[in-house]
């Protein structure tokens, strides 16, 4: 009897370390999930609103075309500094500062967009230094992450972001 019970206290704190362990690993993979899911959003928030630029870059200053490229890359705006908000809430600190970097040179990217009507080429000179940041922010979210390093390249042909 005594053996029974034993047993069966036994049984009882072993449900009850595994299920601690369980919500402990499950809590964290959540986290972690939910990290990824932000980042994900801020850089599809952010080639939503380099494509916008683009189209904005590519028409003649002070037409039709280019007023109604300007308010909907102003409209993604929008949707991109809620990304940057966000990772800023749920990112870690290094991830935060990539961020930052990236809505640095997307700032940057609008205000040399309205400049003047870019060739294509010309466009991708002159966003070069947006996409580097982008390329350093993949990378620190990939550590962050735990995955292994990889080269990034977003920009092609591959450019030297001091020269851009």
């Amino acid at each position: 009897m005594q053996s029974a019970v034993i047993a069966a206290v036994a049984a009882l704190l072993g449900l009850v370390v595994g299920r601690l362990w369980d919500s402990r690993v499950e809590a964290r993979r959540w986290r972690r999930d939910h990290r990824m899911r932000v980042y994900e959003r801020f850089i599809a928030a952010y080639y939503a609103s380099r494509e916008a630029y683009r189209s904005l870059a590519l028409q003649e200053p002070g037409t039709a075309g280019s007023e109604e490229a300007l308010a909907r890359a102003l409209d993604l705006g929008v949707d991109f500094n809620q990304a940057v908000v966000s990772v800023w809430f749920h990112g870690s600190p290094a991830v935060a500062a990539a961020v930052h970097g990236v809505d640095v040179e997307i700032n940057k990217l609008v205000a040399v967009a309205q400049l003047r009507r870019y060739a294509w080429e010309e466009w991708r000179v002159a966003r070069s230094p947006a996409e580097h940041a982008a390329e350093q922010f993949i990378e620190v979210v990939r550590r962050d992450l735990g995955l292994p390093d990889i080269p990034v390249m977003l920009c092609y042909p591959p450019h030297e972001p001091a020269a851009a």
